[in-house]
């Protein structure tokens, strides 16, 4: 390799050299093979290579086919693993797709500004490889805390494919699994930079060579964790197996969005959801047993129920009325529309006053016909036992649910299309924080997208949830890869929080999880409902004695769960504390001080080898 070969970064694996073409396209591939539901999951740990060697290659060309290059290849990775998004709105997703590929290119362009604008001594003293994962991290921290986010391709999600080898979310969350992802990627692209660092002549054994170090750190790394994961997964199943069971049912109604949800008589359906609840419960009790809550997925009521006067709702008056016949009266956790209203004459969206004496302007309301009047919508959850109470959704999805930046440019309220579930044009309402709802046994309600934001599922579970209830409808992707990746983040959270998972969806998947991660019962996709699917109920699954029930053309989901009241150390930290963590640990290891200083990483590789002779010895 020559001196200008290694600059440019040309590299050669055994002679061959790896066009450009192929990094630009490699990482959709690769990424596009680990993402669920595909099962090559272990792919991740090389598919951002290509990325590195991209970047690397590039350091000395002029920013825009730098840019051009690595944006090309990310929107590649984008639309290889979310091009689903399309059915639910194309204009939505030719959106997101150059948006988050954009906002992934960030971190490249400070490591290219890095490599242009930094002294040469701080380059010598500091990994900016090492830097750059930290900035990576900083990024997914970001992405999930502002109006255009979508945090589905944060890299830690890419384990929901391999459960088992990351029970130890339970202390870092998603964010330590894309730590991992990275600093396994980025030992490789060093080994390949290093592959042919000694002459071409010279017989060097493999172990001898310089490349073999990062590589047999990455080798390390990797066992090591899956060590310490199968450790933890064993621990937690000895803790959260005990307690009092509670019987949940998680209804899967089978409608069609786009021609008969928002089509049909909303009592209609309500009491076709009941038949099937009933029916649930007829055959519990055969075995015995007693329903604690029903789960019905997200937008089940679909008439808006008015905030103030709940119990006056025809949907509302007809279930209590069913509950209060049945003996056992169990609970009810619905996804449900409401709408608030706000009597208004001053200037400007109407102001409330807060628990604390605080005055807040309602930035989502919407004026009525009556200029008197204004209005929120929300997508919300509903407890209905022997108490109301509800929660509304409060992380929205940007552009159907939530215009982006509103509250700081009014003016594009004017801009709403009609996009969302509710089928009206602006934002949605949301409720200040997450909240736990139930009488006795607490649930955290769990509306569609908020199932892949941890932290904001901690928030529930420091609110006193002692289960998770997601309800959704993921219809709108169609039968694609979509809603399979949806029920699979649901497993993350499970570890996260180690809490049983109930979910209820529209038309699938529907199912139960336990607090390791792993689907015990779940339907496909329109199960029970024939011509539509199939596959018989006789063909689910059951772990864990639970059971499915067909009623005409919906079915139900019957599982045992153990609520509990575990508090992780993820639950603790959130992802603050996480960041800040991984970031004093990458700092640590990238600092090269006086010299090369390579003994730091060296002493880092070597106390991994130490602990893990005594994991496997011990």
């Amino acid at each position: 390799m020559t001196k200008n070969d290694h600059i440019r970064g040309v590299e050669r694996i055994k002679g061959v050299t790896l066009p450009t073409w192929l990094l630009v396209v490699l990482p959709a591939i690769l990424f596009g093979l680990a993402w669920e539901p595909l099962p090559f999951t272990p792919l991740v740990f090389v598919a951002f290579v290509p990325f590195l060697l991209l970047a690397y290659r590039g350091m000395k060309d002029k920013g825009l086919p730098y840019f051009g290059r690595l944006f090309l290849a990310l929107m590649l990775w984008n639309i290889a693993t979310t091009w689903w998004v399309w059915f639910a709105s194309d204009v939505g997703a030719i959106a997101m797709l150059l948006m988050n590929s954009f906002f992934m290119y960030l971190p490249f362009g400070l490591w290219r500004m890095w490599h242009k604008r930094a002294p040469r001594s701080w380059q010598l003293r500091w990994r900016f490889d090492v830097i750059f994962i930290g900035i990576w991290l900083l990024y997914e921290f970001a992405h999930h805390r502002w109006d255009l986010s979508w945090p589905w391709l944060c890299l830690g999600n890419a384990f929901s494919g391999m459960t088992w080898y990351v029970q130890w979310y339970e202390i870092s969350g998603t964010l330590g699994g894309s730590a991992l992802i990275l600093a396994v990627n980025v030992l490789v692209f060093r080994a390949m930079l290093l592959w042919r660092s000694h002459s071409e002549t010279a017989v060097i054994p493999f172990w001898k060579r310089a490349a073999a170090k990062p590589l047999f750190t990455a080798g390390t790394l990797v066992v090591l964790m899956g060590l310490i994961s199968v450790w933890l997964g064993h621990r937690a199943a000895g803790m959260v197996g005990k307690g009092e069971g509670y019987w949940v049912a998680a209804i899967q109604p089978n409608y069609d969005t786009y021609e008969e949800k928002f089509v049909l008589d909303p009592m209609q359906m309500v009491e076709e959801m009941q038949a099937t609840t009933e029916g649930a419960q007829r055959a519990l009790r055969a075995k015995g047993g007693r329903l604690n809550c029903v789960l019905w997925p997200e937008t089940s009521l679909v008439s808006s129920i008015n905030v103030k006067y709940m119990e006056s709702d025809q949907q509302v008056a007809f279930l209590k009325g069913m509950r209060s016949r049945d003996s056992f009266q169990p609970d009810y956790l619905m996804g449900v529309n409401m709408v608030e209203w706000y009597p208004w004459q001053g200037k400007g969206k109407p102001e409330v006053v807060m628990p604390d004496k605080s005055v807040r302007t309602v930035a989502a309301a919407r004026q009525s016909n009556d200029p008197n009047y204004w209005y929120t919508l929300h997508n919300s959850a509903l407890w209905l036992g022997d108490t109301l109470s509800y929660y509304h959704k409060s992380k929205l999805v940007p552009g159907t649910e939530q215009l982006p930046f509103v509250s700081t440019f009014p003016f594009l309220e004017s801009l709403a299309i009609s996009l969302d579930e509710n089928s009206a044009s602006g934002t949605l309402g949301k409720s200040d924080r997450a909240l736990a709802l139930g009488d006795g046994v607490k649930a955290a309600p769990v509306i569609c997208y908020e199932s892949i934001y941890g932290d904001y599922v901690s928030d529930y579970v420091g609110d006193g949830a002692q289960w998770l209830a997601v309800v959704t409808n993921d219809a709108w992707w169609r039968n694609t890869a979509g809603h399979k990746q949806h029920f699979s983040y649901a497993k993350l959270r499970a570890i996260e929080q180690r809490k049983w998972v109930g979910r209820a969806a529209n038309t699938g998947i529907s199912g139960f999880i336990n607090p390791q991660g792993e689907s015990v019962l779940e339907t496909v996709w329109y199960q029970g409902r024939a011509g539509r699917c199939e596959s018989p109920l006789g063909d689910i699954s059951a772990k864990d004695g639970g059971y499915a029930v067909g009623v005409g053309t919906q079915c139900a989901l019957v599982q045992r769960i153990v609520p509990n009241d575990i508090k992780t150390i993820y639950q603790g930290l959130g992802d603050v504390g996480v960041l800040v963590v991984l970031w004093v640990i990458l700092l640590v290891i990238a600092v090269r001080g006086r010299g090369k200083m390579d003994y730091v990483g060296m002493g880092m590789m070597d106390l991994a080898t130490q602990v893990l002779v005594e994991v496997a010895a011990g």
